[in-house]
């Protein structure tokens, strides 16, 4: 990406950590971003039913944060397991065929990066990945993991073959298997039998823990992990393009409700000039927001310990 902007990205969200919070560099403009809910019910608690987009072409740049649910410290046993009673009707994929392999893409004795390659998938092809001298084709699957008291832990996936994205702190102690929970996509949505972003090139910088993306559709984006600790995983995005007719969500989640009690996001919140608002993750028709964060209150029988996820801090302008 041209005249990359990673100090004043620092500074437009330096304060960010807490909700709601956020400094701006006086040459950016804040933005927001239309919110739609695409969602529709199921009984199935392993189909992405829920499918909120992101719109607005002047967004150049914003954060995703990535939260643990505000009972996790209460939390007494969790629930992780897949639960496919009711999954009769899922659609079935296209089976393209592929060797499974895994390849470690990067090592430093802190940092890891793991790329997988799973006998089929839906999609024929997927991006391009490149981790300094290592490329590798038909990559269904990268992982971050980052050393914590001598091991190391998963913090951060992406899904190279449909853009594809899943985040959480690193797990409290007593829950070290703490569950993924809301998919999120960064770049130009668009659907190929679903939501996808088509990623042409995924680079991999794991010292700056940064990504560059290259989308089939033109344009390109930066999504940077700007910390992580037990509380939430911060990701800061700057985008370029592309502009196209009619305009393309810059991003999107994927997640699953049946109940407020068996779902990884049950309720939305949103901001707006006139105030803050939330309603239940179905009932959500569309706002101009200027953050919008998906959440659970409830104990949820499924996933119970995955994050929030949170959008916030849109910049329509970065200036020089």
């Amino acid at each position: 990406m041209k005249n990359r902007s990673w100090g004043l990205l620092a500074a437009l969200v330096l304060a960010s950590a807490l909700p709601g919070a956020g400094v701006r560099a006086a040459d950016a403009e804040p933005g927001t971003a239309w919110v739609e809910n695409h969602s529709e019910p199921t009984d199935c608690a392993e189909f992405d039913n829920v499918y909120y987009t992101l719109t607005d072409q002047r967004v150049r740049a914003f954060q995703i944060d990535v939260s643990a649910p505000v009972y996790l410290n209460d939390l007494k046993t969790d629930d992780t397991a897949p639960n496919f009673a009711n999954c009769e009707a899922m659609k079935d994929d296209p089976k393209n065929k592929f060797t499974p392999k895994q390849v470690t893409l990067y090592d430093d004795g802190e940092t890891r990066v793991v790329g997988h390659t799973y006998a089929e998938s839906w999609r024929p092809k997927g991006a391009e990945v490149v981790v300094g001298e290592k490329a590798e084709r038909d990559l269904h699957l990268v992982q971050l993991f980052e050393k914590v008291d001598g091991k190391f832990i998963e913090y951060l996936v992406v899904y190279p073959f449909d853009g594809y994205w899943r985040a959480k702190p690193l797990p409290p102690e007593r829950f070290p298997d703490a569950a993924y929970g809301t998919s999120f996509l960064v770049g130009p949505v668009e659907t190929q039998h679903r939501p996808i972003v088509d990623i042409s090139r995924l680079e991999i910088d794991p010292k700056a823990k940064l990504f560059r993306m290259t989308f089939a559709r033109g344009g390109s984006a930066e999504l940077k992990v700007s910390s992580v600790d037990r509380s939430r995983v911060l990701l800061d995005v700057l985008l370029e393009g592309p502009k196209v007719s009619p305009p393309a969500p810059f991003a999107a989640i994927r997640s699953m409700f049946v109940s407020p009690t068996n779902a990884d996001a049950a309720r939305v919140n949103w901001r707006t000039t006139a105030g803050l608002y939330n309603a239940p993750i179905m009932e959500f028709k569309g706002a101009n927001a200027s953050e919008v964060r998906f959440d659970r209150i409830e104990l949820s029988r499924h996933n119970t310990s995955a994050p929030d996820v949170t959008f916030r801090n849109f910049v329509t302008a970065l200036g020089k």
